[in-house]
């Protein structure tokens, strides 16, 4: 199987997490059983996290052993006859899931637009070697993030522009209005790849004539380059709320309370004595309390001794 793996050698930590996708046309018919299978060998193997299935193929990311990750990546190989799945791989000290999830949608990346059918053989992947040759090399080029504003706010590519988006179906709106060129080369990246399948196709549709995307996507680039062209951490859609470019869980980041996304403020629960980070937006709200609950009892506590 075609692995991403981190540069370095694995920590001795007790998740290994894999993310992968792979767009495959499926009957919709035959999804349900699918989804019960999948369900069965990450039970066995002790494999948590959120796979989604879809007519257009499946995206996911988990975590559990070695021994588990391998076997899951085995069985998820079985789907896929033409090519080796790409799956990158990190580690975690602390459980990213703590359930099996697994998801039967339209699209396995957000965007409404089931028309849209990325081909594997697409040449306008560059390797993470070829990316980085291109960053730093003086020919004129565009670089676009692909992601959400709350991702972009953490970390991106040096020099690369932020959309702005606030969802993935945002992008289409961005193309339309930007007056960027559409003759020079621009670069596109994501996460893991799988936003710029489908990004690149609309990029197409509005007559931009020379993008490529970035193969693995941030994730695959710190593999290779923890020390490259990317600033900051980039942002994960699990418990370890961000990676840094070592693809080691942040030390800078952790789930807000307030919204959901990464904080950066430390603070310590009034009611439960916990540490929390919360984000400058929730900060004013949410400070004094780790999470709703605590929120609850913090203010019920005020109001009697108002």
């Amino acid at each position: 199987m075609d692995a991403v793996q981190p540069q370095s050698e694995a920590p001795a930590m007790p998740w290994h997490v894999t993310a992968f996708y792979r767009f495959q046309p499926f009957n919709e018919a035959d999804l349900p059983a699918m989804k019960e299978r999948l369900r069965e060998v990450m039970e066995a193997s002790g494999v948590l996290g959120l796979v989604i299935l879809a007519p257009e193929g499946f995206n996911g990311t988990v975590a559990g052993p070695t021994d588990g990750i391998e076997a899951l990546k085995a069985f998820v190989q079985s789907w896929v006859e033409d090519a080796p799945v790409r799956f990158k791989d990190s580690f975690s000290n602390e459980a990213p899931f703590h359930r099996v999830s697994i998801d039967l949608r339209k699209e396995i990346v957000g965007l409404k637009r089931t028309d849209l059918a990325p081909e594997a053989e697409d040449n306008r992947h560059l390797s993470p070697a070829e990316w980085h040759a291109m960053l730093l090399s003086d020919e004129p080029k565009i670089i676009i993030d692909t992601r959400n504003d709350y991702e972009t706010k953490i970390g991106k590519f040096r020099g690369a522009i932020d959309p702005g988006i606030k969802k993935f179906s945002d992008w289409k709106t961005y193309l339309q209005s930007t007056d960027l060129p559409k003759d020079i080369p621009v670069m596109i990246y994501c996460t893991g790849g799988i936003r710029c399948e489908k990004a690149i196709l609309e990029m197409d549709e509005e007559g931009f004539q020379r993008v490529v995307q970035l193969r693995d996507g941030i994730l695959g680039y710190l593999a290779e380059y923890p020390d490259g062209e990317y600033e900051g951490e980039c942002y994960v859609f699990d418990d370890r709320t961000a990676v840094d470019a070592h693809l080691q869980p942040s030390a800078l980041y952790s789930t807000c309370p307030g919204c959901g996304l990464a904080g950066d403020r430390a603070y310590t629960c009034e009611w439960c004595g916990d540490e929390f980070k919360v984000c400058a937006e929730c900060e004013p709200k949410w400070k004094r309390h780790c999470s709703k609950t605590c929120r609850d009892r913090v203010l019920r506590r005020d109001r009697k001794k108002a």
